[in-house]
């Protein structure tokens, strides 16, 4: 979820939402209608955060460009804030306010002159993969979206995502609040322990470094992805509209809400997957809406009518808010849903997370319920390209 704030929505939106899902699986054709729409909290946002036009056609060529062959860092002694460039290293922060940070001793934020959005390298990337890997891959993908919160049960995790029948199984797992080396996972790099138990490839990108401003957290917190296929191309895409978390006096961060992406193949093809998490401090979706319509701009220009998969911690408070409805106009399609499961995601009793594909048919899904090693459910979803 990421910020306390947003439970104020709770509060706000008085008036009921529900999501009505076709139950039954494999899953032949979507139902007439999975988002039962609200009049009174469809008026509420600004009309033109639903507008959207998915203007492109053909395929755009995967890149192909294969992760780095570095060594994989396992420890916090290096790569960790303050041993960053943050006008290189992380997302551009914008904030009216200065501050001093006591681990640097720079005033923040850094004079930064990129503009946003903006794309930037990944973080980390790597690759536990077995050395002999198949010449050819299932046109069928299961994927898992989780947001882990902050990893503070990573033990407890690891354990769940190489046991559970349905999360042990899947082939891309699309994850967020990925901690590395905060005092809040033990100060550790859970995406590197977490890629080494699953036996994967993954990528890894900051969303945010944890000042430690008046409080003891350190390290960064972010997206990754963690494959079983090789994965090729990864980037990060750093949004431009987002609460100020610089300025917060309770969680004081550099940075900014972020996509990760990267292709995987599956068939012939090459998809292109994204890990989200949207904007938690933000009523009705004005933020959030924005980050949306910018993810739609990288999968017109990096992917168009390639097959693509965005999955994560939308933080939209109903099924119809103006964030998951410009996804659903530009062709992507509520997968979990349309395996017959609407329910709630998050302890809060709110469905904040969703799998969104567009060029696949989808055969199974489901809500991991029950985990309480976060306060968000996990997802799975089995699709199949069409």
């Amino acid at each position: 979820m990421g910020g306390a704030r947003h439970t104020l929505l709770l509060g706000l939106l008085v008036v009921p939402w529900s999501c009505q899902g076709d139950d039954g699986a494999p899953v032949p054709a979507p139902p007439a209608e999975l988002c039962e729409r609200n009049d009174q909290l469809d008026a509420i946002p600004d009309p033109a955060s639903y507008q959207y036009d998915w203007t492109c056609s053909g395929s755009v060529p995967a890149t192909g460009e294969a992760l780095p062959d570095e060594p994989i860092p396992d420890d916090c002694t290096t790569g960790i804030w303050p041993d960053l460039d943050d006008t290189v290293d992380v997302c551009p922060t914008v904030s009216d306010a200065l501050r001093t940070d006591p681990v640097s001793g720079l005033e923040l934020p850094s004079d930064d002159p990129r503009p946003l959005p903006i794309d930037i390298a990944v973080s980390v990337a790597g690759s536990f993969l077995p050395p002999s890997q198949p010449t050819s891959w299932p046109r069928t993908l299961r994927v898992v979206a989780w947001n882990l919160e902050y990893t503070s049960h990573l033990d407890e995790q690891i354990e769940v995502l190489t046991t559970h029948p349905q999360l042990s199984t899947a082939d891309v797992y699309l994850m967020s609040e990925v901690d590395r080396c905060s005092t809040r996972n033990g100060t550790r790099r859970a995406a590197h322990l977490m890629a080494a138990a699953l036996e994967a490839a993954y990528v890894y990108g900051i969303e945010f470094v944890e000042l430690e401003i008046d409080r003891d957290v350190g390290g960064d917190t972010g997206q990754a992805i963690f494959s079983r296929r090789p994965l090729t191309g990864a980037a990060l895409t750093c949004h431009s509209s987002q609460f100020d978390w610089f300025a917060s006096e309770d969680e004081p961060r550099l940075g900014q809400r972020v996509a990760l992406h990267a292709d995987v193949p599956v068939g012939d093809q090459a998809v292109r997957l994204y890990a989200v998490h949207l904007e938690s401090n933000d009523i009705f979706g004005d933020l959030r809406s924005i980050q949306s319509k910018e993810l739609l701009d990288v999968a017109q220009t990096l992917a168009c009518e390639r097959p693509q998969i965005v999955g994560g911690d939308f933080n939209a408070p109903y099924c119809g808010a103006p964030e998951l409805d410009v996804l659903r106009g530009a062709g992507f399609v509520d997968a979990v849903g349309l395996a017959g499961h609407t329910e709630p995601t998050h302890h809060n009793g709110m469905r904040l997370d969703y799998v969104w594909a567009r060029g696949f048919s989808v055969v199974d899904g489901g809500v991991v319920t029950g985990l309480d090693m976060s306060d968000h459910d996990a997802l799975w979803v089995d699709l199949e390209l069409e």
